[in-house]
């Protein structure tokens, strides 16, 4: 095997890292903050404070968003995540209430500040690692993303078991230093344009509201919302209305990370043959279909059985990645039509849009849908809350359809500008 084929492939490693951070905690962080005195708002809000975290740091990196720093920003992000990550481990010490919500928050929060500091630097240094795989990269980081949804509530499950709360997230900081190392051991890093000036944040503003971009961004928002619903609104009514322990519901979560990550990979392969535009809109449409399925599950009595509720979750899981992984391509496209001609600046700039649309969502999700809706409106009510979202998400894209033409063959040739 090559070298910088082993060390892309460890690259994916800690993307998925970055991913069990935020899901292994799923089957049971919500149970066990409820027990410790939390309302849905605040079991919400510290779910979502990985997300504001994200949205904070990638608008901050913009101050000094250039190729030169990428390296120093891959490296240092998941240093950051590990640690705090196994400071939340410890939070089952903390004093019930309020104190548990602030330091539960504070620990996702710098997570998710090292978080966002490794997703917005790993499009471009991976591609610099290994160039011929740098027109599919984007669907193999959301693979690896989504193999991080599969394996994290399951193996967050059986640690948890096995040696309580602490257990899960503290042998994930240790995997994610490990992993990260090795990394910085074998990588050799090439050299860097260090003539390119910072952008300011006005820069990225007036790129980000362009027309086409702006819908874009409400569309992939409104999808990427479904990873805080998912957590936090499924264990507790799986809970509640199955009895499914916290220790179990895990392998019911793998139903959403296995399709997710599967699809992922297969919608890569479409992608790369230039049909991003085509799986972005089917998946778009399906989504808000999917929630409205497991509306009548857990409506309609004949259908309110486990195995239903699994099914859907694996159609979800199949759309959230359909809607999510062309979104790269479909930015990158844009934004090179906008006049960022620059390879490394247009990576950059892309991922860090795709980690503003992840922060933005994050917050949406587990705070509006799962924290105030799912506390005042009950489980069914926020799935037909959630239905109507993704709907407007869905018609957003319309326009793009007939004014830029995504349903025709999509490709981009490294940098340069594409004309349908």
């Amino acid at each position: 095997m090559q070298r910088s084929t082993f060390i892309t492939l460890l690259g994916l490693v800690a993307y998925l890292c970055l991913a069990l951070n935020t899901s292994l905690m799923a089957p049971f962080f919500p149970i066990k903050a409820y027990e410790k005195g939390l309302t849905r708002f605040e079991i919400g809000l510290v779910s979502a404070a990985y997300s504001i975290a994200t949205l904070i740091t990638s608008i901050f990196l913009t101050t000094f968003l250039r190729p030169r720093d990428m390296y120093f920003m891959y490296f240092s992000g998941p240093l950051i995540s590990a640690v705090c990550i196994i400071c939340f481990g410890f939070l089952q010490y903390s004093p019930d209430g309020i104190l548990f919500c602030v330091i539960g928050f504070t620990c996702m929060f710098l997570c998710g500040v090292g978080g966002a500091t490794h997703f917005c630097a790993t499009l471009a240094v991976l591609c610099n690692v290994k160039k011929e795989w740098e027109q599919r990269m984007g669907s193999l980081l959301e693979a690896a993303f989504g193999m991080g949804m599969v394996l994290g509530p399951p193996l967050g499950s059986l640690a948890y078991r096995i040696g309580g709360y602490t257990l899960p997230f503290v042998s994930a900081g240790i995997f994610q230093i490990f992993v990260i190392a090795t990394i910085r051991c074998l990588m050799t890093m090439k050299p860097i344009k260090v003539d390119q000036k910072p952008a300011n944040v006005l820069f990225y503003l007036r790129y980000m509201t362009r027309p086409f971009i702006l819908l874009i961004v409400i569309s992939i928002l409104l999808s990427s919302s479904m990873f805080g619903v998912i957590d936090t609104i499924m264990s507790p009514y799986l809970n509640h209305h199955f009895a499914i322990s916290e220790d179990n519901i895990g392998y019911i979560f793998l139903a959403f990370g296995t399709t997710y990550s599967i699809a992922g990979g297969f919608f890569g392969i479409l992608v790369d043959k230039g049909h991003g535009g085509r799986v972005f809109f089917a998946c778009a449409l399906c989504l808000p279909l999917s929630i409205l399925l497991l509306y009548f599950c857990s409506t309609i009595n004949e259908l309110n059985h486990i195995i239903f509720f699994v099914v859907c979750l694996g159609l979800i899981g199949i759309n959230v990645a359909g809607a999510f992984i062309p979104g790269y391509l479909l930015v990158e496209k844009f934004v090179m039509e906008y006049g960022i001609r620059d390879s490394d600046k247009a990576k950059l700039f892309t991922a860090l849009v795709i980690t503003m649309i992840y922060g933005f969502g994050g917050i949406f999700g587990p705070v509006v849908v799962g924290g105030i809706a799912f506390g005042i409106l009950g489980f069914e009510k926020t799935l037909l809350l959630q239905f109507l979202a993704l709907c407007f998400g869905f018609l957003c894209i319309i326009p793009m359809v007939f004014q830029k033409g995504i349903l025709k063959t999509l490709q981009i040739d490294h940098c340069e500008k594409v004309v349908n």
